[in-house]
């Protein structure tokens, strides 16, 4: 089935109300009526600052809006598992929404999403945004709720391309990578990324993170600027590699299909058109002017740059994980659609992040 067909059919069973609970005992956490506006809880593990946190304050906005005040989204930040105990949780119907890293998809089987981290393969934003706002990202969110099963994903956004951060060293060499312990999501795709480049990934808990940077349990992580700011890693890791983009980090808005079955269809369209702003007004959260980069300078952040024979030796070393990833048809059949979409667009600037402190750290 093509990419345009595949995600006919899923948007058609969705407004058709088709969806079948993927297990009889799948049950949502029912919605909670209050003067006629229904509740839904939206669960995700950051914090509400983070760029994922203003993705849903935006789309709990856009829901109000075009329901006429009916359905009201409670985001849930910070949630207590970690992303793969929260995609279950939304599958089992212990949450009836959330919005997890793509990342953590293929923790469960489903592949649809490993091709937008491969290494080095989505290296800006412009190139993102017309993959996760258009047809590509449809096909892949109706990829990955075909896989799930008990899931339906209604549009994908981003949180911030991801840049080395070294506890215990920079890594601005292909050798610096070279047995490194570094902390990485749960994840077969950023693991198989990683290991391309020499690393040995550790599968620490979001919580865990910040002490393991402290003590030298591991020597680093990838992160992007907003997680380092928000989780205040920037007391414990100070060396960001600025133009070595291993690949950015989006998430999948996600509602258990059990209970999104349960909606009228008022509320179904309601919560897709929403759904459907999003990617690009998340895109728009992570380009816009930040002070975010200088605080951190503030804060005793050094943003350090490889030298470009070594960012091609990089890029060359992440390259190879492709054929171990396209040992999957779908993530194969991705990533030459992204290459395809690719050729159209020019390498992205190197981006010049602050050097000098301008005053004292306000992110502590």
């Amino acid at each position: 089935m093509n990419e345009r067909k595949l995600a006919r059919t899923i948007l058609a069973l969705g407004m058709t109300g088709a969806f079948v609970a993927g297990t009889a005992a799948a049950t949502a956490e029912p919605a909670r009526e209050q003067g006629g506006t229904r509740e839904i809880t939206l669960a995700y593990v950051t914090t509400q600052q983070h760029p994922y946190g203003q993705a849903i304050d935006y789309f709990a906005a856009q829901v109000n809006r075009l329901s006429g005040g009916s359905i009201k989204i409670v985001p849930r930040p910070s949630y207590p598992s970690a992303e793969p105990g929260l995609l279950n949780d939304v599958r089992n119907g212990t949450i009836p929404m959330a919005t997890m890293s793509t990342a953590v998809f293929d923790s469960a089987g489903i592949t649809a999403f490993q091709a937008l981290q491969a290494p080095f393969l989505v290296n800006g934003y412009a190139l993102e945004k017309q993959i996760i706002a258009g047809r590509l990202g449809r096909s892949m969110s109706a990829r990955a709720t075909q896989q799930a099963g008990n899931l339906f994903v209604l549009s994908i956004h981003e949180g911030g391309i991801r840049y080395p951060l070294g506890s215990t060293k920079s890594f601005t060499t292909l050798n610096s990578f070279k047995n490194a312990k570094i902390r990485s999501v749960q994840s077969k795709v950023l693991f198989t990324g990683l290991q391309a480049l020499g690393v040995s990934p550790d599968p620490l808990p979001l919580p865990e993170v910040y002490l393991a940077l402290k003590n030298g349990t591991v020597d680093g992580m990838e992160a992007n600027i907003g997680l380092i700011a928000t989780n205040k890693y920037f007391e414990v890791a100070k060396n960001v590699t600025a133009n070595v983009p291993l690949w950015p980090f989006p998430t999948a808005l996600s509602i258990n299909r059990a209970f999104y079955n349960s909606l009228s269809r008022s509320e179904q369209t309601a919560i897709r058109t929403a759904a459907n702003l999003v990617p690009a007004y998340s895109i728009g959260i992570v380009t816009k002017r930040s002070t975010l980069p200088q605080d951190l300078v503030n804060c005793g952040v050094k943003f350090k740059y490889a030298r470009n024979a070594e960012v091609l030796k990089l890029q060359a070393a992440g390259r190879r994980a492709y054929s171990t990833l396209s040992r999957d048809s779908t993530t194969r059949q991705f990533i030459a659609a992204i290459q395809r979409i690719k050729k159209d667009f020019k390498t992205p600037a190197v981006p010049r992040f602050p050097s000098t402190s301008t005053g004292a750290c306000t992110l502590s």
